[in-house]
């Protein structure tokens, strides 16, 4: 059977944004400082800051490792603790987040 005149059977998926790959690079490493993502995700310093500080306060993640000022890799430690899947949890302007893998909103968040 031959599809309708006009009707497009494209399927377009969206390149990955800057926070999808700093989720994706957080499921692989596990435990990271905020200089491994901006490496591995190519993200920018306030960028990854915002969404890593609306993750922790989400529950998604967890400081392993204080700051330690003056210290060859003294930077701050997380550890992702809620990895529910490929897709990345989104920080919503009411300072929720909403993750699409699980189809559910979470208390906390960032303002936006």
């Amino acid at each position: 059977m031959a599809r309708p005149q006009g009707k497009s059977t494209r399927v377009f998926k969206r390149q990955p944004r800057a926070r999808d790959r700093a989720w994706q690079s957080m499921r692989m490493l596990r435990t990271f400082t905020l200089p491994d993502l901006m490496a591995t995700a190519e993200i920018g310093y306030d960028n990854i800051k915002k969404y890593i500080g609306g993750l922790e306060c989400a529950g998604y993640l967890r400081r392993v490792r204080d700051k330690n000022n003056g210290r060859k890799g003294g930077h701050v430690a997380w550890m992702l603790v809620r990895n529910t899947g490929p897709r990345a949890p989104r920080l919503q302007s009411d300072g929720n987040t909403y993750d699409p893998n699980k189809h559910k909103i979470y208390e906390g968040g960032l303002k936006q």
